[in-house]
């Protein structure tokens, strides 16, 4: 075999390694130990764009989207979840827990010059894990417009 050849085949299966290693999940997802741990590894994962990981850490007390396939239309939901929290920071300005034992969280996202307060819901799972459950998205703002100087709302609020 020529050097020129050694060269191509070692340059081929560096090629297909590193797609391996970026394509593929680095390392399972640790499990959360607080809802507050849930909520910071979910937002996260939106800042990343891993919707893997996204899927690894909402779901229902029966565990996480990605293993119990539930809902049906897991997948579709956490492109939009993704989508609607990105943001440029995130932090969790309270973690309250309810009577049925789900916890309620509120995160402020940043996003250009404007925060919005999003209500999530964090359960705990079978092996007392935390996910979360619920998101209110309505209270996200629209990532698709721009948000007006000086305000807290996107360009469309109140209209």
């Amino acid at each position: 075999m020529t050097s020129e050849q050694l060269v191509s085949k070692l340059g081929s299966c560096l090629t297909a390694l590193l797609l391996a290693a970026c394509g593929g999940r680095t390392s399972p997802v640790q499990p959360a130990k607080s809802a507050t741990q849930a909520v910071q590894g979910f937002m996260q994962a939106v800042a990343d764009s891993n919707l893997s990981k996204m899927a690894d850490l909402w779901g229902t007390p029966s565990g996480p989207a990605s293993k119990t396939n539930q809902p049906p239309d897991w997948e579709r939901r956490i492109a939009i979840m993704q989508a609607y929290l990105r943001s440029d920071s995130f932090r969790v300005l309270s973690d309250v827990p309810d009577p049925s034992g789900r916890r309620d969280l509120l995160v402020q996202i940043r996003r250009q010059a404007c925060s919005w307060s999003v209500p999530f819901v964090a359960v705990k799972t079978n092996d007392d894990s935390w996910l979360v459950n619920q998101v209110d998205l309505t209270q996200a703002g629209n990532p698709a417009r721009p948000c007006l100087q000086g305000t807290s709302v996107d360009s469309t609020a109140g209209k």
